[in-house]
């Protein structure tokens, strides 16, 4: 009767797999064909094979060097902000005795508001006429900018929304982290005479380095993978200052109607992201083999 239960358990949840490896699978496929065809929607006629043109054009294009150095500007900076504030959120949830669940939510507000919500609301508040940022500012003597068109402020200001909607998850995660660390290397620590910082470098930032990785590679993704902020707020401008290889990439596609190269591009940007996550990982793992020596 048993066994009856799990076969019929694993019936139930087949087409649902099926379905979702069907809509997974079909235009990665489909994406990957493309990627070795001239393939450029206004001329439907001409589809030669041209092997690895498509991803030598892209590697050779300048605006694709851009778009990358771009990309990192952004995930570089924005993981070490959002890290760092981050750490500091989670630290003094964890020292709150009172009112966490009320902080806990409000900080996840962020989190709750999908991306096009976030860019045209930032859009709005930045608005060097009608925006309150700028209102503000000159209420104490700044000057207003126009935050979003100069090419000197565009980036970081992208930066700042991005930190800004994601930090909250960091700082989630980095608590849930913090308040499940063991309590007693940090008392032997403190009868030992360890001081704040040296429990925090020599026991906390150790001890979190799984769940550091893992956060690492989640944002590295999403960053390198960064486009309708951009889209919503920037449209890559002023200039190409903001845009990000995902955007390049739609552009390609859908403003250039040069679909093999933009698919190109898109396989560049998988088999960038697996190296790194293979990367991350094989970190992760090799803690957690260490881990377990040390308990052994």
């Amino acid at each position: 009767m048993k066994k009856k239960r799990i076969q019929l358990k694993h019936w139930l949840v087949l087409p649902a797999i099926i379905i979702m490896l069907s809509v997974m699978i079909f235009p990665l496929l489909f994406s990957l064909r493309t990627s070795f065809y001239y393939y450029i929607i206004s001329k439907p006629t001409y589809r030669p094979f041209i092997w690895f043109a498509n991803y030598l054009n892209m590697l050779k294009d300048g605006q694709v060097l851009n778009s990358i150095v771009v990309t990192l500007k952004i995930a570089i900076r924005a993981v070490i902000i959002e890290f760092i504030v981050g750490f500091i959120i989670a630290h003094f949830l964890s020292k709150i005795p009172r009112y966490q669940n009320f902080l806990l939510s409000v900080l996840i507000m962020p989190m709750m508001l999908s991306s096009i919500a976030v860019g045209m609301m930032w859009r709005l508040l930045l608005n060097p006429d009608l925006g309150i940022v700028n209102y503000l500012l000159t209420q104490i003597g700044i000057k207003a900018y126009p935050w979003l068109a100069l090419p000197k402020t565009a980036l970081p200001t992208i930066v700042f929304v991005e930190v800004w909607r994601s930090t909250p998850f960091v700082a989630l995660m980095l608590y849930s982290g913090i308040i499940s660390l063991p309590v007693e290397p940090f008392e032997s620590a403190t009868i030992d005479g360890a001081n704040a910082w040296q429990k925090f470098y020599y026991l906390t930032l150790p001890l979190l380095q799984p769940i550091i990785l893992v956060l690492v590679t989640i944002r590295a993704i999403n960053l390198i993978k960064l486009y309708d902020l951009i889209f919503i707020m920037t449209h890559g401008g002023p200039g190409d200052t903001t845009e990000t290889i995902s955007h390049y990439i739609w552009r390609v596609g859908f403003t250039d109607l040069d679909l093999g190269k933009a698919s190109a591009g898109s396989w560049i940007i998988v088999i960038f992201i697996s190296i790194l996550t293979t990367f991350l990982f094989n970190r992760l793992f090799k803690i957690g083999s260490k881990t377990q020596k040390t308990k052994g």
